[in-house]
């Protein structure tokens, strides 16, 4: 099931938020990273992986 706009998920070991549908099988994901920045990203929506119930 592909995941909504707006939906928070995990990708690697971030949890990330779906900006929205790129080309083919792949989803645009907005994540913060170690250094602070900020980056889009397109993913395959496969390797996202719905949040347990609690984020901590």
């Amino acid at each position: 099931m592909k995941p909504a706009k707006g939906a928070l998920a995990r990708y690697r070991n971030r949890i990330v938020e779906v900006l929205g549908e790129a080309r083919g099988e792949r989803v645009m994901i907005r994540s913060i990273h170690d250094d602070g920045t900020e980056r889009r990203t397109a993913v395959k929506w496969m390797n996202l992986l719905p949040l347990d119930s609690e984020l901590f």
